[in-house]
Parts: structure tokens; sequence; C-alpha cells
């Protein structure tokens, strides 16, 4: 079974995991079903039964559409669940903001992504309240002084994150742990918190210029 998992970088911006999750469908794609039915509900149904989803045929796509949404709306619980569920770099001393936003979206967000069979919405499903709560609660456990910021993994299933972290050496023919700093790929962003309020964001790439 998939995980997911919550990464933590240090002040040289080296990665480690410190919390996995079990079950990796129970945060970011619940996020994002939940976010396409609030914002893109005509958009997502389909005559067949089923409504369309950030996974599968045309979710790229999707996902593009929702993310110009949400990077315009002023839901501050919904654009942090979304950044969240793209892999970007939080940093920790915003952690009990992010923390908060995650139960907020949890809480907040009951009468979207209803399920057929019990005509509720996912989110009152016990097993996806707690592995929220225990996403915030982790964040909120994070020693600031030691790791300033924070990523969360959505799946075990790629090696997105994990390859930020590591560089193939040609001599070795091997793979050895690198900072993010010293990674040439533009992968993700920094989130950049002001005033209760996601102000801008940062490239990988132009953070260590």
């Amino acid at each position: 079974m998939s995980s997911s998992s919550l990464w933590l970088m240090d002040k040289e911006f080296n990665g480690v995991v410190d919390s996995e999750y079990r079950n990796s469908w129970w945060f970011s794609p619940v996020v994002w079903d939940v976010l396409l039915d609030k914002y893109m509900h005509n958009e997502i149904q389909t005559p067949y039964g089923y409504k369309k989803s950030i996974i599968g045929m045309g979710g790229a796509e999707l996902s593009n559409q929702l993310n110009e949404i949400i990077n315009g709306c002023t839901n501050f619980s919904d654009r942090i669940c979304w950044e969240m569920s793209q892999q970007q770099v939080f940093y920790t001393k915003d952690k009990k903001e992010v923390a908060q936003a995650i139960l907020d979206f949890s809480d907040k967000n009951t009468q979207y992504h209803i399920d057929k069979e019990e005509n509720v919405s996912v989110l009152v499903f016990d097993h996806i309240k707690e592995r929220f709560q225990e996403i915030a609660k982790n964040i909120l456990d994070i020693d600031e002084e030691k790791y300033p910021y924070f990523i969360f993994k959505n799946t075990s299933v790629d090696d997105n994150v994990e390859r930020w972290f590591e560089k193939y050496d040609d001599e070795e023919d091997e793979y050895g742990l690198i900072p993010l700093s010293e990674f040439d790929e533009y992968v993700t962003e920094f989130v950049v918190i002001e005033n209760g309020n996601i102000n801008r964001f940062i490239s990988n790439l132009d953070f260590f210029k």
C-alpha cells in the first residue's frame, strides 16, 4: 500500500523523513476532489455516473485549471491544503497557521465531495478526519530551530521529493545525498506567508541564487 510522508529540511537544506502515513489516498486526493467539487463542480460532471478527477485521464488539465482558480481565491485553508498537495516548501515559522488551515479545511468543507453510498462528505469519515488531525499535529511538533522548512510528500509510488536530495556520482556509480541547494532543476517553490495570507512563491532555483 502506498504511503505519504512529512519531510523536513535543516538549515543546510538537507532533507529527512519525519512522519509516514499509511494509505496516501487519505489526504492529497481528498483535497483535490473537495476543491474540484467546490470550485469546478459543473466542469467535473460526466454523463457516465462518475466525476472527473485529477488522478486519471485529463487530470493535468483539471489540475492547471484548479491551480489558477485557487491562486486567485481568498480562502486561506483551501490555498494551504492545495499548496501542500503540490509538494511545496513551507517555512516552519508558519507551522501554527498551516496546521490550523488543515483543520479548518477538514471542518469547513463538509458539504463537498459527497460519498454516494453514505450520502455525506468523505471529510466526515473518522479515518479522514484523523489523518488531517495527525498531519496538523506533526507539523506543530516540528522543531523550528533544527528544521526551518517542511514538505508534504503525496505518495511513495514515485521518487518526487527524494530525488531533490540526491545526485548520481559517475565515479562511484551510485546516488549520493545532496542538499536541495545543489539540485539544479526547478521542482518546487517556497511558500511565503505574510499577514495571514500567501503572499508569493519563490522557486527553488531563485531561492538559491
